[in-house]
């Protein structure tokens, strides 16, 4: 409450609190135009943008980016992956020489979050590359900082004709640009 110049608390300067329908726990405080005056409630509010600014600057910066890596023949490919509008320009990436691999990440409802993952690893015959696996997360969760296993675990797959192994892991991660 305000003091008036003769000491006396001034009605027009008492906040009042009001508690919203939605939510029992949730609190508004209620700055009527005559409860407060207008600079009280610009500074009320830029006080809270600066407040939730940084915080709403971040997550809208951040994007979803899938992180692989792939152990073939003793050696270890590190691979990353990010949104894509086009699943049928997505190229595939070779591993080694004898495997190939895909990720088509398209993003959610307004760019945020992602709608669908589709992996797929490809062996290379002489003719063309023949599918081994296709494997498909609808809404996967994005994690700020997921082990490096967190979506797919560690898959083994072996070559049709000479069964040499191919191992990968993959994480979705919130990485900021």
């Amino acid at each position: 409450m305000f003091a008036a110049p003769g000491g006396a608390v001034h009605p027009a300067y008492t906040p009042t609190v009001t508690i919203s329908q939605a939510s029992p726990m949730a609190h508004a405080f209620n700055f009527s135009s005559r409860a407060a005056p207008p600079r009280a409630r610009a500074a009320a509010a830029l006080a809270l943008a600066l407040l939730a600014g940084p915080l709403a600057t971040a997550s809208a910066l951040a994007a979803p980016q899938l992180q692989c890596s792939f152990d073939v023949n003793s050696e270890t490919h590190h691979k990353t992956f990010g949104l894509v509008t086009d699943p049928y320009t997505t190229e595939a990436v070779a591993i080694g020489n004898r495997f190939r691999f895909k990720a088509v990440m398209l993003a959610g409802e307004g760019g945020v979050g992602v709608q669908s993952l589709n992996l797929y690893v490809y062996y290379n015959t002489r003719r063309q590359p023949m599918i081994m696996q296709h494997t498909r997360f609808l809404q996967p969760a994005v994690l700020p900082q997921p082990a490096p296993d967190a979506l797919t675990g560690r898959v083994s797959l072996y070559s049709p004709l000479l069964g040499k192994e191919l191992q990968y892991q993959c994480a979705l991660a919130e990485v900021a640009p």
